[in-house]
């Protein structure tokens, strides 16, 4: 019989069928390339948030002889070609080929101190190193004096008879750091205290794109580096001097710390999480292959005693062995996501199987009994659903690339999964039905015994769950085999643990259906005992609603509890970011007409003013973080927020000299009464602990003092401000972050942050919004899928139903009874599946809690317990539960348009 056939006959169920295999091809292959998506961009995100020299390749030498110089750009060009060529296959397709990228070769001297000025007095703990950049002369624009040129001997210098044929360098330095350091151009400077030179100051100049990647390799030449000399509260003035190439030659590694740097510079749109851990591996790669670059050269032992290997240096290995940490996780939950769509849909493509099949039985029997193969009843079968089936699958398929991101495998494959399954599905299910001729019995009457192979099976399912649980909670994601990534075993333990909860369910559904059985039969109305006898002697379509419901609420569920806790935590991760609704911070202090200006921004209600600093401790040289801030103010503006504010016992009593009360961290807590040097000294005496530090104030957990915001005018001197704790008329918003920076003069020194903003910034990341759309589409879907599980189940043993009813309308059964009769036989599946699906859901946060780590996605706090709010899940489990139910009811009433005749001729 051609397949054609039966597919014009049974249109119906196979349109059904159809429909279903269109949408889950779209999901399919649609989904995946969403996720793609997002850890693409959560990947671009953490990249463009990192500097160049994080990202970028830099190979480094510090020459140690004299023969290891170079003296010209031919000699640094020859190198980088080397570099390049030894790059493994990998790495290649990330270079940044475009015109105007940020790869170059620089040679810096390292250190070199300012030992005096001719012509004008020395300014002490003044650094400038010399530095030729390749490719700086198109990225900067002079707005003073005239380009270096090449250096010249001086044979003597008035004033300064030690300096005989020493070498000028000319130099330009940026504007900023001439006014920061007091070098105008004209400026000549003695560098070096050991074999000095001099570097006359020609021009001065600017960037012409301030944030351009190629600046974050010379950040030395653009801006000062300020540090403070370790024991004294001096600092130094780090900054490096542009030079002509000219000058190269003569920056000798025997005068100078000199260092020799090529940059390879990477693509951040190349990058990919599909291509990270290849990069990584890569990266090791190249840094062997340069090692052994250098080896292959040594030929003498003056080589080898003059050594200066070079050096592969790169952030990049570390940022994103960080990011597959982080994307593990989302790959875990994806994998839940995805784990339990595909055995819903699967189940709900079955039971359309199952329902076309079960249309064609006659003429499967027919052609079997008059002499028709087996391989040919199964050719006919699964022809049959291939048409049905296929071409929905290819238009699924097509209109998945209309939805954005890349391409993988799975995109291809799941399809081509799916339609196979439904095919091979027919396939067997035709064989084990027609295995003979007229081979016919009835399922509800003679119970099938358990095949011991199906029964060892699911018991190794079940022992594969239960052992995965353990070693994900024990152990993780990763693996020591597996560092660059998640364990693929772990990664489906969810849908395991999902899997092994349907079929214990399976196995022990009818024991308390038979419980309520007995109890029905001692009732007097007859339609409960009818149609819960009819459930219990349901036939094996029972099994696919169990797998299918099952996983979708346990998924609905979990997810709903994981959305929950990740709220919750976020919004506390949001609060201790900003310390109050919102937060004004400067490293000085801040004018009076500063704060004045914020108090009268809109949705200001209050303004608690602190200052915070820090403190030498006694007079030896450990120091803490000091701050002063009124602690009962604090509290009452941060009174409904999650923060909790510590108690200060502070009368206010005490002259002056008197001891300042404070709360003090753990590792001060044996210091009962001690002195401190802020604005001025002061005498502290411990009132209290405080343990994990003042979120939102200070973020240190040691070496923390709190004290009274007047403790400085106590101590003989008057408040400071740097700080302002701002409440909200309305808590957790109200206050705009523009006009706050508006009101504070829009200045970089000084910090605004609102509770808004920090919840945005924990919130709106590409991964997060993932993880809590996917959820809610899965959500959906599975309400849909388990709305068409329980109609399509009960249109599969209409035969059956239609059968029973058409005696007992005879006997009396009214048409309300029958629709009841038939909503019975269903509720008691949907019931105690939801119920197992409810407490799976709720159970699966705590069973794998501990191998799945949320915190990056909630403000990098740990999530030790999950907030198990039963309201919502409890919510979804009675939502699906009536969906399925209205399913039910639905294809009840429809069947009231049948006359009593036509069910009778049924039943004959």
């Amino acid at each position: 019989m051609s397949p054609l056939l039966p597919l014009r006959v049974y249109r119906g169920a196979a349109a059904v069928l159809a429909l279903l295999s269109l949408g889950t091809a779209l999901l399919v292959a649609g989904l995946p390339r969403g996720f793609e998506l997002a850890y693409d961009d959560a990947l671009h995100l953490v990249v463009d948030d990192a500097s160049a020299n994080q990202t970028d390749l830099a190979i480094r030498l510090m020459p140690r002889m004299h023969s290891q110089d170079l003296a010209r750009e031919s000699d640094f060009r020859g190198r980088d070609a080397q570099w390049r060529a030894i790059i493994p296959p990998s790495l290649a397709p990330v270079l940044d080929t475009s015109p105007g990228n940020d790869s170059h070769y620089s040679a810096k001297t390292v250190g070199t101190p300012v030992a005096g000025r001719i012509g004008s007095d020395p300014i002490p703990l003044q650094f400038v190193d010399l530095g030729w950049v390749s490719g700086a002369d198109r990225r900067i624009r002079y707005v003073e004096g005239t380009p270096p040129g090449p250096p010249q001997t001086i044979a003597s210098v008035p004033g300064h008879p030690d300096l005989v044929d020493v070498p000028r360098f000319d130099i330009a330095l940026a504007k900023r750091a001439s006014t920061m350091m007091r070098i105008p151009v004209g400026t000549t400077l003695i560098l070096g205290n050991s074999h000095p030179s001099l570097a006359r100051v020609t021009a001065l100049f600017e960037p012409v794109v301030p944030t351009d990647r190629y600046w974050d390799h010379n950040l030395d030449a653009v801006q000062v580096t300020v540090r403070r000399v370790a024991g004294s509260d001096v600092e130094e003035h780090h900054i490096t001097a542009l030079v002509d190439i000219s000058s190269v030659e003569r920056l000798s590694s025997s005068d100078r710390d000199l260092r020799y740097n090529w940059i390879i510079g990477l693509s951040p749109s190349a990058l990919n999480a599909r291509n990270a851990p290849e990069l990584i591996t890569g990266a090791d790669e190249y840094e062997q292959a340069i090692r052994g670059l250098v080896g292959r050269s040594i030929n003498s032992y003056a080589q080898v005693a003059g050594f200066a290997p070079f050096q592969l240096d790169t952030g990049l290995r570390e940022l994103l062995r960080d990011y597959l940490r982080r994307l593990a996780t989302a790959q875990t939950l994806m994998f839940l996501v995805m784990g339990g769509l595909l055995v819903v849909a699967a189940g709900v493509m079955a039971l359309s199987v199952q329902l076309l099949t079960e249309r064609m039985g006659t003429s499967l029997s027919l052609m079997r009994a008059r002499g028709a193969s087996l391989g040919q009843v199964m050719r006919t079968a699964a022809g049959t659903v291939a048409l049905a089936t296929f071409p929905a699958i290819i238009a699924g398929y097509g209109l998945s690339y209309l939805l954005p991101g890349p391409v993988t495998p799975i995109v291809h494959l799941g399809p081509l999964l799916i339609g196979s399954f439904a095919v091979g599905f027919a396939a067997v299910r035709v064989a084990l039905a027609h295995r003979t001729p007229l081979r016919e019995r009835r399922e509800d009457i003679v119970a099938r015994r358990r095949s011991p192979r199906r029964t060892m099976l699911e018991l190794l399912i079940v022992v594969l769950a239960l052992v995965g649980a353990y070693l994900l909670r024990t152990r993780g994601l990763t693996t020591e085999l597996n560092a660059l990534g998640a364990d693929p075993f772990l990664m489906l333990v969810p849908a395991a643990l999902t899997l092994a909860a349907a079929l214990l369910t399976l196995r022990c559904y009818p024991y308390p259906l038979r419980a309520v059985v007995w109890l029905a039969a001692r009732a007097r109305p007859a339609v409960p005992f009818v149609g819960l006898t009819l459930a219990a002697r349901a036939r094996s379509v029972t099994a696919l609603p169990v797998v299918i419901l099952l996983p979708a609420l346990a998924v609905s569920v979990y997810g709903a509890v994981v959305g929950g806790t990740l709220d919750t935590t976020q919004r506390l991760a949001a609060w201790r970011s900003s310390g109050a609704d919102a937060r004004v911070e400067s490293a000085a202090e801040l004018p009076a007409k500063v704060i004045e200006q914020v108090r009268r921004t809109p949705g200001v209600r209050a303004v608690v003013p602190a200052d915070k600093g820090m403190a030498q401790i006694g007079f030896g040289g450990r120091t803490a973080t000091v701050v002063a801030v009124d602690l009962d103010a604090y509290r009452e503006i941060v009174t409904d927020s999650p923060l909790t504010v510590p108690h200060l016992d502070d009368d206010g009593a005490g002259g002056a000299g008197a001891p300042i009360p404070a709360l003090v961290s753990p590792d001060l807590a044996n210091l009962s009464t001690f002195e401190i040097g802020w604005h001025v000294r002061m005498k502290i005496v411990k009132k209290g602990v405080i343990t994990g530090g003042l979120p939102g104030i200070s973020f240190a957990e040691r070496n923390v003092i709190i004290v009274p915001y007047d403790a400085s005018k106590r101590a003989g001197a008057r408040t400071y401000t740097n700080m302002l704790l701002l409440g909200a008329d309305e808590p957790g918003g109200g206050i705009d972050a523009t006009a706050l920076l508006n009101a504070t003069g829009n200045v970089p020194e000084i910090f605004v942050e609102t509770f808004e903003r920090a919840l945005d910034h924990v919130t709106k990341t590409p991964l997060t919004g993932t993880i809590k759309t996917s959820f809610l589409v899965v959500t959906i879907a599975m309400a849909v899928y388990a709305l068409l599980t329980v109609v399509i189940a009960l249109v599969v043993g209409a035969t059956e139903r239609t059968r029973a009813l058409s005696y007992l309308r005879t006997l009396g059964l009214s048409e309300r009874q029958a629709a009841n009769l038939t909503v019975l036989e269903i509720a008691p599946l949907i019931l105690i599946t939801a119920c197992a699906g409810l407490v799976l859901g709720l159970a699966l946060p705590s069973a794998l809690g501990p191998g799945i780590d949320l915190r990056a996605y909630a403000g990098d706090i740990a999530i030790g317990e999950y907030h198990l709010d039963p309201t919502t899940p409890i919510l979804l489990a009675a939502g699906l539960a009536a969906v399925a139910l209205a399913g039910a009811f639905v294809h009840a009433v429809s069947g009231r348009r049948r006359s009593l005749g036509s069910i009778l001729r049924v039943g004959d």
